[in-house]
């Protein structure tokens, strides 16, 4: 399965708050599928699964200022962590709590950053003054 979203930057002052959400919703995405994997441990002929996640930046200046669009793309692949046991699942457990660890950081990253930008549009908004 492949989801495609495009992210108009001309069309919002907001397009980079868009495309955080674009990272966000993968991560939490990405969370879903391991978690299902996980689940899936001890079903028997269950091949792991994981996303490709990819974005496509075009831009350039024109006479309105930024021009361009992100493509965001992703997509549900089969990932066996290992050769197919007896029972032929392929979910390891340790490199799946791994993967959960590592997307928990880059997830909580996005938001702190996306937190601050937000921040940042408060205080300018409020001409600095809470």
């Amino acid at each position: 399965m492949t989801t495609t979203r495009i992210v108009d930057l001309g069309a919002s002052p907001f397009a980079g708050l868009d495309r955080l959400a674009g990272h966000i919703g993968h991560h939490v995405r990405r969370q879903q599928l391991i978690a299902s994997n996980l689940a899936n441990l001890d079903t028997p002929g269950y091949r792991a699964r994981d996303t490709v996640f990819e974005e496509r930046l075009t831009a350039h200046l024109g006479p309105r200022g930024w021009e361009g669009s992100s493509v965001f793309e992703e997509r549900i692949v089969t990932s066996d962590d290992e050769a197919p046991d007896q029972d032929g699942n392929t979910v390891s457990l340790e490199r799946q709590l791994a993967k959960m660890n590592a997307n928990t950081l880059r997830y909580s990253a996005l938001t702190e950053i996306l937190s601050r930008r937000i921040g940042l549009l408060r205080y300018a908004a409020t001409d600095g003054t809470r």
